[in-house]
């Protein structure tokens, strides 16, 4: 049984906490709107804990106007800084390392289930699909652009009557924008991935989808054609780490999810996941992070 993802489901939020809309936020199950994060940071310590990782129910476009944040997603360390856009798919996986106390931010979350029979333009359609994480600094003109969509949303949600049509063509619009807006970008200054990078960062794609039940060298060499030595030197060379670092960094972090998130015994978890016995299941934990899962999940509880 899953249980409430805190602060990073609309649906479970609205139903398991009492969150007032006011001048600054704005939320229902299927659309969640934070105009600025002042004054929230009480609230989000007491639901939300720093290094556990969590699994976005809905994907987030989030504009970021102050402070510093240092992220963990999907496995690569990202820190976010004034003036930067980032675009997370549902299902993208996150942890929050260090957050200065003066961060703000514009954010927008909603579910697939909200466009659902509407246009998808290219960018709209990766997201949607669980494809997508952009990362990108805005000009000033582009950012006044992206705000006043952002500012048209609220004010929409705000009439007395509204229909889902219109925040419907609106963020459609608001991908529209991004995706000309990144375009734009990689036309201007074209960046080439060398042959390390892109390896690594289809591996880790994979490692990302399929670590849950894939521990083995082996299986990540033959999805990318690769002898099992060549990748182990590539990603070597690329990221000063093991295939086997980042194939458990990955296997830790859904354990640590399922751990957190849900009410499934350890036998469940480690039958999930593929793991012989739950005395193996516990003794791969231990030996990768100092405890046993029962003790975990009541840490974090």
């Amino acid at each position: 049984m899953e249980k409430a993802n805190l602060l990073l489901a609309l649906e479970e939020l609205c139903r398991s906490f009492y969150i007032p809309n006011d001048e600054t936020r704005y939320l229902s199950p299927n659309l969640g709107i934070v105009r600025s994060f002042k004054g929230l940071m009480e609230f989000a310590r007491a639901f939300f804990r720093f290094n556990q990782p969590y699994r976005l129910t809905e994907g987030r476009v989030v504009y970021y106007r102050s402070g510093k944040c240092k992220l963990r997603i999907n496995l690569k360390e990202v820190e976010i800084m004034p003036g930067q856009l980032i675009v997370a798919s549902p299902g993208t996986v996150m942890e929050i390392t260090d957050m200065t106390p003066d961060i703000d931010f514009h954010m927008l979350a909603f579910t697939n289930e909200l466009m659902e029979g509407w246009l998808k333009e290219d960018m709209l359609q990766s997201y949607l699909q669980g494809r997508l994480f952009l990362n990108i600094s805005l000009s000033e003109e582009f950012h006044n652009r992206i705000e006043k969509i952002l500012n048209m949303i609220w004010d929409i949600v705000h009439d007395d009557e509204f229909s889902n049509d219109e925040v419907r063509s609106l963020i459609y619009l608001l991908f529209h924008q991004i995706n000309k807006y990144q375009k734009k970008i990689v036309n201007e200054s074209p960046v080439k991935h060398s042959r390390q990078e892109e390896v690594f960062n289809r591996f880790l794609g994979l490692i990302n989808k399929h670590a849950v039940r894939e521990r083995n060298i082996a299986f990540y060499a033959d999805k990318l054609f690769l002898s099992q030595r060549y990748l182990s030197t590539l990603i070597k060379q690329e990221s000063g780490r093991t295939v086997m670092d980042w194939i458990n960094d990955a296997a830790i972090q859904e354990i640590k999810l399922q751990l957190r998130h849900t009410d499934r015994l350890i036998y469940q978890i480690a039958d999930e996941m593929n793991f012989p016995n739950s005395s193996f299941f516990t003794k791969y934990f231990r030996r990768l992070t100092g405890m046993s899962p029962k003790e975990y999940r009541e840490m974090t509880l």
